[in-house]
């Protein structure tokens, strides 16, 4: 099960009130940048933090959800539960990450499942103080938004993909966007087992290993196991850009 921790971090241990604000305040994200010293504190108040195991459930799609996901470390995947079993795995969120739950403007439900991929460390922030800052403070409200926008763009991007590109492109597309947005670099290990990436391309895991041995054949990436090297980008991106 998930371990909630008790202690936010080890400078809470020399007791620095300050840590878990001191947190926000080194993110990436700027979205909790623009905010004042006192909106910080409201924010981290009684906020939890929580470590996932790889493999465990973070938010389940159809259940009520009143909490926004900060990632501070780890790696977890997002994903569509759908028929028989079947999967689509719509995007990855690492450390920085910033995830908004149902409940943060409406009341409907989860639509979406995340679980960790490896060990995910996690701030879950009460969505009711992340809804009442977003009326009190105009940056804020902006850069939500734009974060928001962002997600949206990625999502519909990722639907006109998966629906108009033949399996190679989708097999392209998830190659490049492990490399480009998740590990930049071009060999990475991945703690995804061959259907998870398939569910990343929408297709049987049986299409993603025949398409991967293509690759793998042409010279156009390296596998060894879990490891994948991107030996030939510009092939790659190729056969992304034609579908």
């Amino acid at each position: 099960m998930a371990e909630t921790q008790e202690i936010d971090c080890i400078n809470c241990l020399k007791g620095n009130i300050y840590c878990c604000k001191k947190c926000f305040e080194d993110d990436e994200i700027y979205i909790f940048k623009c905010l004042t010293e006192k909106e910080l504190e409201y924010l981290i108040d009684e906020k939890q933090q929580i470590t996932f195991k790889a493999g465990e459930t973070i938010v389940k799609q159809n259940s009520s959800s009143t909490y926004v996901v900060c990632i501070r470390e780890g790696l977890a995947k997002v994903y569509i539960e759908g028929e028989k079993g079947k999967n689509l795995i719509v995007r990855l969120i690492h450390k920085h990450d910033f995830v908004t739950g149902g409940g943060l403007f409406n009341v409907e439900l989860q639509p979406f499942t995340i679980s960790a991929a490896t060990s995910v460390t996690c701030c879950l922030i009460d969505s009711v103080k992340i809804a009442k800052l977003f009326s009190e403070n105009k940056q804020f409200a902006i850069e939500l938004l734009r974060h928001h926008t962002k997600q949206n763009n990625y999502l519909l991007s990722k639907l006109v993909n998966l629906t108009q590109k033949y399996m190679p492109g989708r097999v392209a597309d998830t190659l490049l966007y492990l490399k480009n947005d998740i590990y930049n670099d071009n060999i990475f290990t991945v703690p995804f087992s061959r259907q998870d990436l398939a569910d990343m391309s929408n297709m049987t895991k049986e299409s993603f290993v025949r398409i991967l041995q293509q690759f793998k054949e042409s010279n156009i990436v390296a596998v060894q196991g879990n490891t994948i090297e991107i030996i030939d980008e510009i092939s790659l991106n190729s056969i992304s850009k034609n579908g």
